[in-house]
C-alpha cells in the first residue's frame, strides 16, 4: 500500500481534492497557485495510476464520477490521518523544546481595529499566565491559510474564506464592511455625488482580488479588471495611484480618507459585509485550545 501511495504522489491527491472542493480545474488554480495545465496533468496522472475516471469536466461543467466520489472520501481520511500523525510529532517536539507550548497563529492582513485590540489583550494575558509560551504570527491570503491549517503548519487562522474544507472547524469571528474607494488623483474623487452605480461598475478600472471570494454576497460586477492583488495594503497602493477603484476594509479606507488621500464611493449602494471566521483543526493541543477560548 505504501509503495502504491508513493507511486501516486501526494501532490496529485492534493490537486484532486482542490479540484473537487473548488468544483473545477480553473477554480482550483488560485488555491494551488499553479497553472491549469499542471493541475490537469496531476489529475490525468492520478487517473492513470488508479485506472479509473474520477470526474467529467468540460462545457457541461464539473461532475464527480462514482469512483471519484469514493476516492475523494478516501483522500479526506488519508489527509486527516497524516494531519494527526504530524500533529502528534509536533506535540512531542514541543514538549522537549518549550514547556509552555507553541501557538502558530495565521491572520489575513488589515483586520479591524477592534480585532487587533482584542488580540493584544489575549497575547498579553497569555504571556502573563504562561511566560514560557511561544507565539508565531503569520499574515497570509485565505487560500494559503487553509493550506497551512490542513498541512499542520498553523494552529489557528482567522479571516474571510471562500471555501470551508470539512477537515477544519469554522466558528464566526466578526463581521467586516468592505467599501469601494478611489484615490485623490482619480476622476471620481472630487465629484463622488455625481457617480452612478452603473458608471462605477462599467466605466472604472478595478483592482481584482487574487484569491477566491464569495460572489453571492457582493452584487457588483466590474467590467474592467486591470489589476490583481493578494493583500489589502497592495490594493490600497493601487487605489492611491489614482487609476483604479477597489474594495478595502472600512477601517483601512477611513484612515486614508481622513488624511485626504481616498474617497469612499457609493457607500450605501456598493458596500457589503463579509463574515470572518476562526479556523482550526478539531484535535487542538490543550494550550492552543486554551488560547482560543
Amino acid at each position: 500500500m505504501l509503495d502504491e501511495l508513493i507511486k501516486i504522489d501526494i501532490k496529485t491527491l492534493r490537486s484532486f481534492m482542490a479540484i473537487v472542493e473548488c468544483q473545477g480545474v480553473t477554480a482550483a488554480q488560485s488555491r494551488l497557485n499553479v497553472t491549469t495545465s499542471v493541475i490537469s496533468g496531476h489529475l490525468t496522472h492520478l487517473e492513470d495510476r488508479l485506472g479509473m475516471t474520477l470526474c467529467h469536466r468540460g462545457r457541461a461543467g464539473f461532475k464527480l464520477t462514482e469512483d471519484g466520489a469514493a476516492v475523494y472520501e478516501a483522500c479526506l481520511s488519508f489527509t486527516e490521518a497524516v494531519a494527526s500523525f504530524q500533529h502528534q510529532l509536533h506535540y512531542i517536539r514541543q514538549l522537549d523544546s518549550v514547556r509552555g507550548g507553541h501557538i502558530r497563529l495565521c491572520l489575513i492582513d488589515q483586520m479591524p481595529t477592534l480585532f487587533y485590540d482584542a488580540l493584544r489583550q489575549c497575547l498579553a494575558a497569555s504571556y502573563r499566565d504562561n511566560p514560557l509560551i511561544h507565539f508565531s504570527i503569520d499574515v497570509q491570503s485565505p487560500e494559503s491559510m487553509i493550506e497551512k491549517l490542513l498541512g499542520n503548519e498553523s494552529d489557528i487562522g482567522v479571516g474571510y474564506f471562500g471555501s470551508f474544507p470539512p477537515l477544519l472547524t469554522f466558528q464566526p469571528a466578526f463581521i467586516e464592511t468592505q467599501v469601494v474607494c478611489c484615490g485623490r488623483e482619480h476622476r471620481s474623487f472630487h465629484e463622488p455625488d455625481k457617480l452612478t452605480f452603473e458608471e462605477l461598475e462599467q466605466d472604472h478600472h478595478w483592482v481584482k482580488r487574487g484569491y477566491i471570494t464569495d460572489v453571492s454576497i457582493n452584487h457588483i460586477r466590474p467590467k474592467i479588471l486591470s489589476a490583481t492583488t493578494y493583500q489589502m495594503e497592495a490594493t490600497a497602493q493601487l487605489i492611491l495611484a489614482g487609476h483604479h477603484v477597489g474594495y478595502l476594509p472600512r477601517d483601512l479606507a477611513m484612515r486614508y480618507e481622513e488624511m485626504g488621500l481616498m474617497k469612499i464611493l457609493l457607500p450605501d449602494e456598493a458596500s457589503y459585509e463579509v463574515k470572518h471566521h476562526w479556523a482550526y483543526r478539531e484535535n487542538l493541543h490543550k494550550h492552543v485550545a486554551d488560547f482560543f477560548e
